[in-house]
């Protein structure tokens, strides 16, 4: 009966031995499962860059006592998009401050300037995501840096109305994200009344629409 034990229990650790040696722990297989979900991410995952003449990147603030719209005419970006699994997406943007349009040519240049952009010292803004969320019906939470005016804070914007086709011959991806931020959080206070932030000469929130057209590379 002793021999039987012995034979068992040596039976017991080789093939505890082997199926470690193989890699067959919980481990293992653990990581293993985890390596094939993110290669999986990635073969979904393809690169789209921004079209600058089909995408637009529109602000408001408010002017005394109604809202002024205006516009940035250039912007360029990547987006890695995952369109079955809008999650695992990532995106980052640039904007050349110089291409603010206001609609009247000294304007843009008084903004431009120290007073506001001064995009001597800080020619671009720029946005990196860093997560996606969904929030159900095609809208997702966005959330990332933006840098503005030599500042860096985490914003959080809505992801919608995401779309993909052909635009001649070229797979394409459109969508639109939409953010409000502070311009005092980035440092610009012209004209800003420090106890009624949103009623002098020039408000204090800024919303954002920014409307995107990529096409795959």
């Amino acid at each position: 009966m002793q021999n039987v034990l012995k034979i068992s229990e040596a039976f017991v650790v080789l093939l505890t031995t082997t199926l470690a040696l193989a890699g067959w722990n919980s481990t293992n297989s653990n990581a293993q499962t985890r390596a094939t979900a993110q290669d999986t991410a990635t073969a979904t995952t393809r690169e789209y860059v921004a079209d600058s003449d089909h995408s637009n990147v529109l602000f408001k603030i408010r002017h005394g006592v109604t809202n002024f719209y205006s516009r940035f005419n250039d912007i360029k970006g990547s987006i890695n998009f995952d369109k079955d699994h809008i999650e695992n997406s990532s995106m980052t943007f640039t904007v050349p401050i110089a291409s603010v349009d206001t609609h009247n040519t000294g304007r843009d240049g008084f903004i431009k300037g120290a007073n506001f952009f001064n995009d001597r010292q800080y020619p671009e803004a720029t946005f990196t995501s860093t997560s996606i969320k969904p929030l159900g019906d095609g809208v997702y939470s966005l959330t990332g840096e933006l840098t503005l005016h030599g500042k860096t804070n985490t914003i959080e914007a809505k992801l919608l109305d995401i779309r993909t086709g052909k635009v001649r011959r070229s797979d394409v991806v459109g969508f639109e994200v939409r953010f409000t931020f502070k311009r005092s959080d980035y440092g610009m206070t012209k004209f800003l009344d420090p106890k009624n932030p949103e009623s002098g000469l020039l408000g204090d929130t800024i919303e954002m629409i920014v409307a995107i057209e990529a096409a795959a590379k």
